[in-house]
């Protein structure tokens, strides 16, 4: 007989819930819309309450088409948008909307936290600090919006609070407190030292009190819970995590050697060491984060499916939406085409993806998307490649840096939404030389959440035989060594853009933000 659990993944566009038996097979998957507000350049927030309700209809709308009795569900994991910051008073309600993952506000939060001397600063090499990080979002509330701060009873993220809507239990992760908290389980938890430096010591009364390991039982589903949600009260959640190191566990990167790139709305670099690396321009290397007593080093870059959305949904020609409708197709399957029909480095266009800024290798918050080499024969198709292109010139950069700091990458194996394009498959492939392995599952991230409830619930009895179990590959892409030469000559003018506009780029971010 088989046996059933539920994976939850609250992204930045959707959250999403899907039903998984043991081996990993998804018996259905059900997605209810986010949506962004973005107040301010270089902001992004959400509401909390509408959160709640695409929770409810994502899980309702998963068990309902799914076939199967709710009763049999045995376990449920979850994970959620890391650095996504969430504050609650005392009745557990939201005091303001969710500071999103993307939001950069803290810029000068980052740059003070940065300058402080403190060990816990490894964790970013004691080089730039992303304006993401949760300690840089806190400060920021703390002297922007004091009577917020000071009401908040409780400061977590994403994935804590949907915990928290499941269950009741206020709890924290050894994930997410990890890799963006500076946690140290093995050093006493919390750098004490630099939360007092930055001004924020008295945070930690607001801070969850249980930080918990992936996969170990947080709580379980409330009455009022089951009653909304139609799932059985009563049976296990297992704390989850970040969703691109939960994405980590459902493509079975648990092994070094081997790196996870998350794709969706930005892009996640991720993979597990057996040695501590610190290093400028990559994140960790952070302590247990993933399994117990097992380094991870990270890397990432902010906005990579979110410039394909843009430009689809703001300049893009009526004729291809005309050949669109008139073929029955989606609009990214015409661009596709006529961009695989263009060669290797768009006609001479180059993307430097930082519309949001870059998170890594340069950690530069003010550093600006650009196109470059635009002429008159350029179009649609010539932008859409570029800007994949582009995304992957980022990715290179990165994994270049990893490698040199004695990171060993033999294998990328990759999901998310840009897998669904063969050719930008066929572009990390080329560029960065390495084969790019796909799952069966791509749904990676609610997979590793079913797998994290697997655990809790005893069907297997940790995450590497769960893993081995539920994850199924699809198909390896080899790159072709020829294009990867080619390519390195855009890689270098991807550099040379950056290095050559980052100073003027930050004037006039400066420069328009006082306006």
């Amino acid at each position: 007989m088989s046996r059933y659990v539920l994976g939850i993944d609250a992204g930045t566009e959707s959250i999403r819930a899907g039903i998984y038996d043991e081996t990993g097979r998804c018996l259905n998957f059900a997605t209810s819309a986010n949506k962004n507000i973005h107040r301010n350049p270089g902001w992004a927030e959400q509401s909390v309450a509408e959160w709640d309700k695409s929770l409810i209809e994502a899980i309702r709308n998963a068990i309902s088409g799914s076939f199967i009795d709710p009763s049999e569900i045995e376990g449920i994991g979850l994970d959620g948008t890391s650095c996504t910051v969430i504050m609650l008073d005392k009745a557990g309600k939201p005091l303001r909307d969710a500071i999103m993952w993307m939001d950069i506000r803290a810029t000068k939060e980052a740059e003070d936290i940065a300058a402080v001397d403190s060990p816990a600063l490894a964790y970013i090499g004691y080089g730039n600090l992303s304006p993401e990080w949760f300690p840089c979002k806190v400060l920021w509330v703390k002297r922007n919006e004091p009577e917020v701060y000071n009401k908040a009873h409780t400061i977590f993220e994403h994935t804590d609070w949907i915990t928290y809507r499941l269950t009741g239990e206020i709890t924290a992760n050894i994930n997410t407190t990890s890799v963006r908290w500076f946690y140290n389980n093995s050093a006493g938890g919390f750098p004490k030292d630099l939360y007092e430096k930055i001004g924020i010591e008295e945070v930690f009364e607001k801070l969850p009190s249980r930080v918990l390991p992936l996969s170990e039982t947080a709580g379980r589903v409330t009455k009022e819970a089951a009653e909304k949600t139609g799932l059985p009260a009563g049976i296990p959640v297992a704390a989850g995590g970040a969703d691109a190191y939960i994405g980590v566990i459902g493509v079975n990167a648990l092994k070094p050697g081997k790196l996870a790139i998350i794709t969706g709305s930005s892009q996640l670099h991720i993979g597990l060491s057996d040695k501590e690396i610190h290093a400028q321009g990559i994140f960790g290397s952070f302590p247990d984060a993933i399994v117990p007593g097992v380094q991870v080093v990270e890397a990432g870059q902010i906005s990579t499916g979110s410039i394909i959305n843009w430009f689809v949904h703001n300049f893009l020609s009526s004729e291809i939406k005309e050949e669109a409708e008139k073929r029955n197709v989606s609009v990214y399957t015409i661009l596709n085409e006529r961009a695989e029909e263009l060669p290797p480095g768009s006609e001479g266009l180059l993307v430097l993806e930082h519309w949001q800024g870059n998170r890594t290798p340069w950690i530069d918050p003010n550093s600006r998307g650009v196109i470059r080499g635009l002429t008159l024969k350029h179009g649609p198709a010539h932008i859409f490649r570029a800007i994949m292109e582009g995304v992957v010139y980022g990715t290179n950069v990165i994994l270049k840096r990893m490698e040199d700091e004695g990171f060993h990458i033999d294998e990328i194996i990759t999901c998310g939404g840009a897998t669904q394009s063969d050719l930008w498959m066929k572009i990390h492939a080329d560029v960065t030389g390495k084969p790019i392995t796909i799952p069966e599952e791509q749904q990676a991230v609610s997979l590793g959440s079913a797998i994290c409830a697997s655990v809790a619930a005893g069907i297997y009895p940790d995450l590497y035989k769960a893993a081995e179990a539920m994850v199924r590959i699809n198909k390896t892409i080899q790159p072709d060594r020829d294009k990867t030469a080619y390519y390195q000559e855009f890689v270098r003018q991807y550099e040379a853009t950056y290095n050559a506009l980052k100073s003027e780029s930050r004037k006039l971010v400066e420069y328009t933000r006082d306006r």
